[in-house]
């Protein structure tokens, strides 16, 4: 046989083949035929093939089930899904957690959580508490109608979350969601080995955790720091044990010796919070022993009052309040400054100024971290103009970064105006801290070091239920692709067993 002759024949079998070929649309009618043949004309290999997909869909959801998968987040802003910072947290524990879980069913948001915690870390696991549980209930006093979370690490120490602490709202009353940032504290502080110990300088103020400031107290008991007063008028000495010194609101100077016990603290690589009001009274006020304080860090507080000409920034309603500009520089603030559901407020602020060059000399790190709108003034009580900075910008609070001699660092977070983070209210309701809950307790856990900030409130206001056009029509097949299917082949089932006798 010649080579034509066999090329001859490759083709022919290959035009019989592309001959015999059954089209797709033909191969799918022979099959549903056969399935007919085989299924619908057989009573009993229909039953089979019923409890074939019964069967099935009941083993899919026991998998679905035992791998304990969150719920599908749809909202726009992700208000129910971890964020980036929350799971770099989880994933870092090395601690057994569990969370004691009372008064929420197993569809919650707050389970979902949970799960989402579980599923970076094995280590952090959660436990509903069922009210034939009577040893848990009793352990927790876990109440009636009253939600709530017990977290314990592997040494038994625990912390407390009622379904009250999950939520807040915003100054214009929008709801805040704050289960994320409460978990992921919980979480923070069961891992560590101890609390940070802040001791709150008293004596020499009007602001005390009993009056003044409790409310600051009690958030930061709430944030697992241990909290203490500190008389050093009588006693100039700083504990071993103080993580973090709290000189909030000066009224009278320093002596020597307190003032070089502060300063020891500090040149040893202590961490020191700093909050002082403006004198209306003694304008012309001088503490040059707080000053030598201040000079740790190269900083400033002129006994001036700063008001803000812009509109923007001026609290409608109130005189000498507005709200602060933020900082994206600096870790306590970045976090507020992209997120601005509750903008931090300013009550009768003054300033600080920063020495660059005792700054640059000593060797510090100074970043402003709020300021004035580029429109504000220096202004007696009745508001008027006394003095213009030719920026018209002022820092009124700032966070500090300091390398002593042993090679330590000291860090300091100050402000110009205590009276923002006081008991006081401005319309009766909420203390003013409340609007600057975020910007305070990011400053101290900045000043105890205690790695990546996090303050996460998620405003539902601004997270409106958006899906996207993919997720909607998966929702769309679940919810009625399905079922129709189902029904259309039970009538076509129906149909063809009708025909066939």
């Amino acid at each position: 046989m010649d080579k034509n002759e066999k090329k001859n024949q490759k083709i022919l079998k290959k035009m019989s083949k592309e001959n015999n070929k059954v089209p797709f649309k033909e191969k799918v009618k022979q099959g549903a035929h056969t399935a007919k043949e085989y299924f619908i004309k057989d009573t009993s290999k229909m039953i089979l093939l019923i409890a074939i997909v019964i069967a099935l869909y009941l083993v899919i959801n026991l998998w679905v089930n035992s791998i304990n998968l969150a719920q599908i987040d749809l909202t726009k802003s992700k208000l129910h899904t971890l964020t980036d910072q929350s799971k770099n947290i989880a994933k870092n524990i090395n601690k057994e957690i569990t969370f004691y879980v009372w008064g929420y069913s197993d569809s919650s948001t707050v389970i979902d959580l949970l799960k989402q915690y579980n599923a970076q870390n094995e280590k952090i696991n959660y436990k509903i508490v069922q009210k034939d549980n009577m040893d848990l209930i009793s352990q927790f006093a876990f109440e009636d109608d009253y939600p709530a979370l017990v977290g314990v690490n592997e040494s038994g120490r625990n912390s407390y979350i009622s379904n009250y602490d999950l939520f807040t709202y915003d100054d214009s009353y929008n709801t805040i969601d704050l289960a994320e940032q409460k978990l992921t504290n919980a979480i923070v502080n069961l891992s560590i080995d101890k609390s940070t110990k802040v001791y709150f300088v008293e004596g020499r103020s009007d602001y005390t955790t009993a009056s003044g400031i409790y409310y600051l107290n009690q958030y930061l008991s709430e944030e697992y720091y241990e909290t203490a007063s500190l008389n050093i008028v009588s006693t100039p000495t700083i504990p071993d044990d103080c993580d973090i010194l709290a000189i909030m609101g000066v009224k009278t100077d320093f002596t020597d010796a307190e003032t070089q016990a502060i300063c020891n603290y500090i040149e040893k690589g202590g961490d020191i919070i700093i909050a002082n009001d403006i004198d209306y009274i003694n304008t012309n006020l001088s503490l040059p022993n707080f000053q030598k304080i201040l000079d740790e860090y190269g900083v400033s507080m002129p006994n001036k009052l700063v008001m803000d000409g812009s509109t923007k920034n001026q609290v409608s309603g109130y005189n000498l309040v507005y709200q602060s500009e933020v900082s994206a520089d600096h870790e306590i603030t970045k976090i507020l400054h992209n997120s601005r559901s509750v903008t931090p407020i300013l009550v009768a602020p003054g300033m600080i100024e920063l020495d660059t060059e005792k700054i640059s000399t000593n060797n510090i790190t100074a970043t402003p971290i709020l300021t004035t709108s580029t429109e504000a003034y220096v202004a007696n009580l009745s508001g008027q103009k006394i003095e213009e900075n030719e920026n018209g910008y002022y820092v009124t609070a700032a966070a500090l970064q300091k390398t002593v001699e042993s090679g330590e660092e000291s860090r300091a977070v100050i402000f110009s105006t205590i009276s923002s983070f006081s008991d006081n209210s401005l319309d009766g309701t909420y203390p003013i801290i409340a609007y600057n809950k975020d910007v305070i307790l990011n400053s101290f856990a900045f000043a105890a070091n205690q790695g990546e900030l996090y303050s996460i409130r998620k405003t539902q206001a601004d997270t409106p239920f958006v899906v996207t056009d993919e997720k909607d029509n998966i929702v769309k097949i679940v919810i009625y692709a399905v079922p129709i299917s189902i029904a259309v082949v039970g009538i076509c089932v129906w149909l063809n067993r009708r025909k066939l006798k």
